[in-house]
């Protein structure tokens, strides 16, 4: 599964920003996008391990191999809709005429 720091969610929304407090930083949109892929591939990564050795007979842990394998499969699944997201508003904006 992809885990989600929740600094990184609250670095990465617009802050109001107060008179004492300095500009915020700010966040790269492709770096959050290659940190969410590099994620997800590293889950199923992890999934194929603990799959691989459960069939091997090296692990006896069908609990925790199935916990994995669907945590990979809904990181995959979240950055194919976020592909899908992007993809829908890039063709929208083609669109678009000025």
């Amino acid at each position: 599964m992809v885990r989600v720091d929740p600094a990184a969610i609250s670095a990465a929304l617009p802050r109001e920003e107060t008179p004492a407090a300095a500009p915020a930083e700010a966040v790269d949109f492709g770096q959050v996008l290659r940190r969410m892929v590099d994620e997800a591939s590293t889950a199923e990564h992890t999934a194929a391990r603990r799959v691989e050795a459960l069939a091997a007979g090296a692990s006896d842990d069908i609990h925790g191999t199935m916990l994995a394998v669907k945590e990979a499969e809904i990181g995959v699944r979240l950055v194919g809709s976020v592909r899908n997201r992007l993809l829908d508003a890039f063709h929208e904006l083609w669109r678009t005429s000025v």
